[in-house]
């Protein structure tokens, strides 16, 4: 199965990958402020946009969860679309006591 994957390359690309990443991230910031792009009309948006895409994928979760369950049972890939939804609720819990803090 992974016999032609390369695990040096792997190894070596994925850091490299998010250096970069990083770097375009604070670049883009930093032009952003200059511009003056991060303002509140900015923040609202982004926070209904987070709000639509948590609720869509919670959905996506549950209806993925429920067609591993009828084709597969309870298996691996069950526990896995388990331990998503539980760290994605989880999240949801911390990122609701730090918003509620800030208030």
């Amino acid at each position: 199965m992974f016999e032609n994957f390369d695990l040096v390359a792997f190894l070596v690309g994925l850091p490299l990958a998010i250096v970069i990443m990083g770097i375009v991230f604070f670049i883009n910031r930093k032009i952003g402020k200059k511009k003056r792009l991060f303002d509140e009309r900015y923040t609202k948006i982004n926070e209904k946009a987070r709000s639509i895409s948590w609720v869509t994928t919670t959905i996506v979760i549950l209806i993925v969860w429920m067609i591993i369950i009828f084709v597969e049972g309870p298996s691996l890939s069950f526990f896995l679309i388990t331990a998503v939804w539980v760290i994605h609720m989880f999240s949801y819990l911390i990122g609701s006591i730090i918003a509620s803090k800030s208030i």
